[in-house]
C-alpha cells in the first residue's frame, strides 16, 4: 500500500479562491452576533435580521411576540478555528428557559446553533409546541430567480441522492420531510436555496422526523424552516429538551464553488478526524451477501481468518464482518449480541487480532436498535423494549436501557478487537415513538430516543479512541449533520447488496458529494468499470474470491488504482456533466485538490447511450501553467501528454469507444510528483 501514501489526506482546507473572502466571513459574524447576542441589526445581503432565527408556540402565543420581552443574555469564548457562544431567554412567568449554543467559523461563513429549552419554575410549563429550529427571512425581490436545490434521500433505488431542482414563483412554497423517522428515508436534510447569484446552504442535524419548508411570501422574499415535525408538549419542572442542530452557509457568486466550501466546512469542521485529518475511509473486503447462505463454511473462524489473509493479499486494508455471527442470524437473531459457539468457539477476537497483526482494521456488524423475536434481549429485559417480549424497537430514550446496552456494545469491541463498529438500522420508528405519547407530550419520545442514540455513540468513541462509527439504516436513511458529525455512511444504499448497480452509484457519489464528502458503496466485480463507478474516498468489495477462476492480478491492479484516486476525493468536486441514472447517459465529474495542483476526472458511459466521444471543461485550473495529463481507458491501458491548463478549460475531448466503459483521467501540475 506505499503507493496509496504518495497523495496525503489534508488536514486543512487550502487557501483560494473556493475559500470565501473576508467580507463574507465578516457578514456573517455580524449576523449571528446581532440575531443570538443582541448586538444590534446586520446589512447582509441575504439574511434578514429581525430577530433570532428560530420560531415556536408557547401558550398559544407566537415566540415573536414573546422573547422580545423575555430576559436575555449572551457570553462567549473562542475556540479553535471558531468563535462559540451561548445566546439565553427566559420568560420572566413560567421560567421557562431558551438556550441556543452558537458557533460561527473563522475560515467559513457558516453559523451552527443548537437549541435547548429547560423548564426552571415549579409547575409543568404550558405547552411548547411547533418548534422551528430554523426560521429565517432570506431577502428577494419579486423579481428575482429563487431556485430549491436538494437531492432525494436513499430509497434504495436509482433515483436515491439524485439531485432535484424546484423554482419558486412568489406565492409558490416547497414542503419536504423523510418517511417513518428514519432523517435520509427518501428526503435529505441537506439543501442549497439559491436567490438570484446568491443562496444558503442549510445543514439539518436531527437523526429522526424532521420537515422543512422553503416558502415566498407576497414580497417576494424566501421563508426558510426547519425542525422536528412534530412537537406539542409541557416540559415538568427541571426538564429539559433539545432541537435539531442548524447549520446554515450563505453563499455569493459561483454555486459549484459554493458548494466545494461547503464540502470543505463539513471535512474539516465536522467529519470524524484521524491523526489530525478527515478521517481514512476503508478499502474493505465484506461478502456477506454473497456468501453468508451460499458457503456455510465462510462464516466461521477459518473462514474469516482465510478471508482476512485474501483481504491482505488483494491489496484491501480493512475486513469486513457483516450480520453472519450471532445465534439465529439476519434478521431473526438481532437482540442477541454474542458470537455463534460453534462456528466461532473462541469469538471473533482471533480474527480482530489477525487483522491487526496485518496491519489491517476489522469491521463487524450490529443493529442494537431493533430486537427479533426470541431475541436474548427481549426475553431477558422485556423492559427495555418497546412492546415489552414481542415488541421490536430498543429503549434508547431510557436511561438505564440505554447505560446497559452501551456497556454491553463497549465490551464487544474491546473483546473482538473492532476498529470499525457498524451500527445499523432496518426499521422505522416513527409510528412506535408517536404511539407512546401522550397527547400533551406529543414528541417527547422522539426526543428521549434521539439523545439516546447520541449519547451512546458518544459514549462509545469516547471509550475507544480511534473507533470510527459506520453509519448504516437500510443503507443510506439515516445521513444527517449530527450522524456526520460521529460515523461516516460505509454502506451509502442497499442497491449494493446485489450486483447491477454501477450506473446508479456513479450518480450516488455526484448527488451526495455535493453535501457529505465521504461515503461508500460496494462493488462486486473487479473490472475497471464497476470499480471506478463504486470506489469514492473508500471501497467495500464483494468480490467471489472463493472461486477458482477469481482473476486475482485484475483485483488487485483495480484496487491499487482505486486506492492511488481515493485521496483526490477529499478535494472538491466538480460536475461536468448533467447527473443521471439513465442507461443512455454519459456522466463525467471531476475531483480536484487545490492544495497540490492536481486531480481526477472520471467519465462512464452507460451501455445505450450512443456518443462515444465528450467534451469536458475541467475547473479550477491554473491557465498559464502546464499540466501532465494520463487517459486510463478500462484494459488499464494508458496515454499521457502535456496540456495547457487553459486549454483543459477549454475542453477537454474524452473519447468512450464502447458502452458501458470508463474513463480516468489523472492530471497534475507539470514537476509535481502527486499522480
Amino acid at each position: 500500500m506505499t503507493d496509496n501514501e504518495r497523495v496525503d489526506i489534508p488536514a486543512r482546507a487550502p487557501d483560494d479562491a473556493v475559500m470565501a473572502g473576508e467580507g463574507e466571513l465578516r457578514a456573517a459574524r455580524e449576523w449571528a452576533n446581532g440575531v443570538f447576542m443582541g448586538q444590534g441589526g446586520s446589512s447582509h445581503p441575504l439574511l434578514a435580521a429581525d430577530g433570532p432565527p428560530l420560531s415556536f408556540l408557547y401558550d398559544g402565543t407566537p415566540s415573536t411576540d414573546l422573547l422580545p420581552s423575555w430576559g436575555h443574555s449572551a457570553e462567549g469564548a473562542d475556540a479553535e478555528g471558531c468563535n462559540a457562544y451561548e445566546a439565553t431567554w427566559t420568560d420572566p412567568r413560567t421560567h421557562l428557559r431558551l438556550n441556543a449554543s452558537v458557533v460561527t467559523h473563522e475560515r467559513y461563513p457558516a453559523v451552527d446553533w443548537l437549541l435547548r429549552f429547560t423548564n426552571d419554575g415549579p409547575a409543568d410549563t404550558p405547552i411548547l409546541e411547533r418548534v422551528q429550529a430554523l426560521d429565517v427571512l432570506l431577502r428577494a425581490a419579486p423579481d428575482d430567480d429563487v431556485v430549491l436545490h436538494r437531492i432525494n434521500g436513499d430509497s434504495c433505488g436509482a433515483v436515491s441522492f439524485l439531485p432535484v431542482e424546484t423554482r419558486l414563483a412568489v406565492g409558490d412554497g416547497v414542503s419536504f420531510a423523510p418517511v417513518g423517522g428514519r432523517s435520509s428515508n427518501g428526503a435529505f436534510p441537506f439543501f442549497n436555496v439559491q436567490v438570484g447569484g446568491r443562496g444558503v446552504i442549510v445543514g439539518l442535524g436531527w437523526s429522526g422526523q424532521w420537515a422543512a419548508s422553503v416558502e415566498r411570501d407576497p414580497s417576494g422574499a424566501v421563508r426558510v424552516r426547519g425542525g422536528m415535525e412534530l412537537t406539542h408538549l409541557h416540559l415538568h419542572p427541571g426538564e429539559s429538551i433539545r432541537a435539531p442542530r442548524i447549520l446554515i452557509m450563505p453563499w455569493e457568486g459561483d454555486r459549484a464553488a459554493a458548494h466545494n466550501r461547503f464540502r470543505r466546512l463539513m471535512l474539516f469542521r465536522y467529519v470524524p478526524r484521524e491523526g489530525g485529518a478527515p478521517v481514512r475511509m476503508p478499502t474493505a473486503l465484506q461478502t456477506f451477501d454473497r456468501y453468508s447462505r451460499a458457503v456455510p463454511e465462510w462464516a466461521t473462524e477459518a473462514g474469516q481468518l482465510a478471508a482476512c489473509r485474501f483481504c491482505r493479499q488483494v491489496g484491501c486494508d480493512t475486513l469486513w464482518l457483516d450480520a453472519a455471527w450471532f445465534p439465529g442470524g439476519f434478521p431473526d437473531g438481532v437482540g442477541t449480541w454474542s458470537h455463534k459457539p460453534r462456528e466461532f468457539p473462541r469469538g471473533l477476537g482471533p480474527i480482530g487480532r489477525a487483522c491487526h497483526e496485518a496491519g489491517m482494521r476489522f469491521v463487524v456488524w450490529f443493529e442494537p436498535e431493533r430486537l427479533g423475536p426470541g431475541s436474548q434481549i427481549n426475553r431477558e429485559h422485556p423492559d427495555f423494549v418497546h412492546g415489552g417480549p414481542t415488541g421490536g424497537l430498543y429503549r434508547l430514550g431510557d436511561p438505564e436501557a440505554r447505560r446497559w446496552l452501551t456497556d454491553l456494545l463497549s465490551a464487544r469491541i474491546a473483546e473482538y478487537g473492532i476498529d470499525v463498529y457498524r451500527n445499523d438500522f432496518n426499521t422505522d420508528p416513527l409510528s412506535i415513538w408517536r404511539s407512546a405519547d401522550a397527547p400533551d407530550r406529543q414528541g417527547m419520545t422522539e426526543i428521549r430516543y434521539i439523545e439516546g442514540l447520541y449519547e451512546m455513540w458518544d459514549e462509545l468513541l469516547a471509550r475507544h479512541p480511534g473507533l470510527l462509527i459506520d453509519n448504516c439504516s437500510s443503507g443510506g436513511r439515516r445521513i444527517d449533520l449530527e450522524t456526520c458529525t460521529r460515523s461516516v455512511p460505509l454502506w451509502r444504499s442497499d442497491t449494493n447488496c446485489s450486483p447491477g448497480a454501477e450506473h446508479w452509484n456513479q450518480a450516488h457519489a455526484m448527488g451526495i458529494g455535493m453535501y457529505v464528502p465521504l461515503s461508500t458503496a460496494c462493488a462486486w466485480s473487479p473490472d475497471a468499470y464497476t470499480v471506478r463507478s463504486t470506489a469514492t474516498a473508500g471501497l467495500i468489495t464483494q468480490f467471489d474470491y472463493l472461486a477458482p477462476d477469481f482473476p486475482l492480478q485484475l483485483a488487485q491492479r483495480t484496487l491499487a488504482e482505486a486506492c492511488l484516486c481515493a485521496p483526490f476525493w477529499y478535494g472538491d468536486m466538480y460536475p461536468l456533466t448533467p447527473c443521471a441514472v439513465d442507461d443512455d447517459a454519459l456522466l463525467a465529474f471531476q475531483l480536484h485538490r487545490a492544495d497540490l495542483g492536481a486531480g481526477i476526472v472520471l467519465a462512464f458511459r452507460r451501455e445505450l447511450c450512443p456518443e462515444s466521444d465528450v467534451t469536458v471543461r475541467l475547473r479550477a485550473l491554473d491557465a498559464q501553467a502546464r499540466y501532465d495529463i494520463e487517459l486510463i481507458d478500462d484494459a488499464l491501458g494508458s496515454s499521457r501528454r502535456s496540456v495547457v491548463g487553459g486549454e483543459l478549460a477549454a475542453g477537454l475531448s474524452l473519447s468512450l469507444t464502447e458502452g458501458p466503459s470508463s474513463l480516468l483521467v489523472r492530471y497534475s501540475r507539470a514537476g509535481d510528483d502527486t499522480t
